[in-house]
């Protein structure tokens, strides 16, 4: 959907999507060997990104478009790895981040959610070589699938049409609440 609503970064999808597929790789094998201890940490991070998307949404405009810089390769590795152990993390790090940093707000969401999809392969095919019976899941993993498949067109198509700074401060007020309660639940 992002593609076809011209929402992608072509080079910069491939930037972030081959290291997160390595990254996830190794997330999905660290978190069946370990399990989920960096959940708060990640939600910390978040919250301190989701608070500049919000300051960036009632700031003055950038002039200058911003550069890819050669921290991409190691933000595409870091969200494959944190979204792999934390449930979640690759749109929330990868975007809150690329955000934070003055990134092109409807490039950056659609280029980041299209190499999610890699991503989120490459993690599942991992996986089910570790875990290898799924059959406790298949309701969720369902779930998943059919509000995905449903979500993604009108998710693009919203991206593609919503104004840039309320969509940034969409986006800085989920990240922040939902990863606020995240952490005060894992506090309590």
């Amino acid at each position: 959907s992002h593609l076809k609503l011209k929402n992608v970064n072509k080079n910069l999808l491939w930037k972030l999507m081959l290291p997160g597929v390595v990254g996830g790789v190794l997330g999905a094998w660290f978190l069946s060997s370990v399990g989920d201890a960096l959940e708060p940490f990640i939600d910390a991070y978040l919250i301190i990104m989701g608070a500049i998307i919000l300051r960036k949404a009632f700031q003055k405009e950038r002039s200058e478009p911003r550069r890819v810089g050669s921290y991409i390769y190691p933000l595409g590795l870091a969200g494959g790895f944190l979204d792999a152990t934390g449930g979640g993390g690759w749109g929330p790090v990868v975007t809150s981040t690329m955000l934070a940093t003055g990134h092109d707000v409807k490039k950056t969401i659609g280029t980041v959610n299209t190499a999610e999809f890699i991503v989120t392969v490459a993690e599942t095919t991992t996986f089910a070589f570790l875990i290898a019976d799924f059959s406790s899941y298949w309701q969720t993993i369902l779930g998943l699938i059919i509000g995905g498949v449903c979500a993604a067109p009108l998710a693009a198509y919203l991206c593609k049409k919503i104004p840039v700074r309320p969509l940034l401060a969409i986006v800085g007020v989920l990240i922040v609440g939902l990863n606020l309660y995240n952490f005060l639940t894992w506090l309590l």
